[in-house]
């Protein structure tokens, strides 16, 4: 199939088996501006419907061999010709002929002897309408994705925030009605308190970070920045961290300086997102390694890490939203599914890459290529 319905032109698809009649539609349909495919049997019709998807069907009613009421019945039982319109055209004045084409899925006739203002009014019409559905059409299929969306974030909030929350308010009903309760009781529970809390606040801080990049809201403030010390503030950020896992994260600059022009916002929500799943995916006793150096015109940062690595069927996953990989967090962590897709969100604003390298079973290195102009 050839169709195109972002063509420039609108095409109008002539079928008619008097040469007369072509000609003459034909030339009014160039005058304005169409373009028009011809067909002199409703078997050839039936092929160029098929292969162009026409915006619009001049049909015929009489022709030898198929008729026009034949055609479009064939037309309206194929899923890619069913919805074009089709404008029969007709000797033919009686009433039983014109409701049975209304009946098969015409939108309109013409009759012979044609006038071209008629004639172009009627075809201008129904192009247009077709125009607006088409449009409808799309306006629903977005408005189906984000309610899909929505109930998606609904889901996610509804199941990823019911554990933490009640674990608090067990944790404070105990504190509460405990009686001679010990200070290193209130300290374990406080403890469980603030990482339930954070767990919260890092799906909600994810879902936020989609919405105003799904809504623009996000600028772009591009300026020089020292590559090193972003990469020093994520280091030093989940060093501690990953000492609590028993994890070695390892950041030891050759250099002091490398300014590239970024928006260091955005490489900061970059190198989180890549260093948390890092920390959060890799086994105690093992180790995180953070590089960094210029290459061609590129900076290039890589996360490398001692952890499950990534399945085929996970690498093309990973970008996508609300997408929990196969991998377990290896010390009780939460995942919203949503890291790796706003990391890919945040590369496409500030026009840098990722690459990946994984065995499965041994390990990750992410490369995050930042150019340097």
């Amino acid at each position: 199939m050839n169709g195109d319905i972002s063509r420039e032109k609108p095409l109008i698809l002539i079928v008619d088996d008097n040469p007369a009649n072509i000609t003459l539609i034909s030339t009014h349909i160039k005058k304005q501006g169409y373009e028009y495919n011809i067909a002199t049997n409703g078997s050839r019709a039936l092929e160029l419907a098929e292969e162009f998807i026409p915006d619009l069907i001049l049909l015929d009613v009489m022709m030898p061999g198929m008729s026009g009421f034949e055609v479009i019945e064939k037309l309206k039982e194929n899923e890619q010709t069913k919805m074009i319109p089709v404008i029969f055209l007709t000797a033919a004045t009686g009433q039983e002929d014109m409701v049975k084409g209304f009946h098969l899925g015409a939108v309109d006739y013409i009759t012979k002897p044609f006038n071209a203002s008629e004639l172009y009014a009627r075809v201008r019409t129904h192009l247009q309408l077709q125009q607006y559905q088409r449009r409808i059409n799309e306006d629903n299929v977005v408005l189906e994705r984000l309610n899909n969306e929505k109930n998606e974030i609904l889901g996610i909030v509804a199941h990823d925030l019911k554990n933490p929350i009640y674990n608090i308010s067990m944790l404070a009903k105990m504190i509460l009605t405990e009686k001679d309760i010990e200070r290193q009781d209130i300290e374990e529970y406080s403890s469980d308190i603030i990482t339930s809390t954070e767990k919260m606040l890092q799906l909600i801080m994810d879902l936020l970070d989609v919405n105003a990049i799904a809504t623009g809201k996000i600028s772009v403030n591009i300026e020089e920045y020292n590559v090193i010390r972003i990469i020093s503030e994520i280091a030093s950020l989940f060093r501690e961290r990953a000492k609590k896992k028993n994890i070695a994260l390892h950041w030891n600059p050759n250099v002091e300086e490398i300014k590239i022009n970024t928006d260091s916002r955005a490489v900061l929500h970059i190198l989180d997102n890549i260093v948390s799943n890092a920390v959060k995916y890799t086994l105690p006793g093992k180790n995180i390694y953070i590089d960094v150096e210029k290459k061609n015109k590129e900076v290039v940062i890589s996360v490398k890490d001692e952890g499950p690595g990534f399945s085929e069927k996970d690498k093309e996953l990973m970008f996508n939203r609300y997408q929990k990989l196969s991998a377990q967090p290896t010390g009780g962590e939460h995942s919203s599914g949503l890291g790796l897709s706003i990391v890919k969100k945040y590369l496409d604003l500030i026009n840098a890459k990722i690459e990946l390298e994984t065995i499965f079973g041994e390990g990750s290195t992410f490369f995050i290529k930042l150019p340097l102009k």
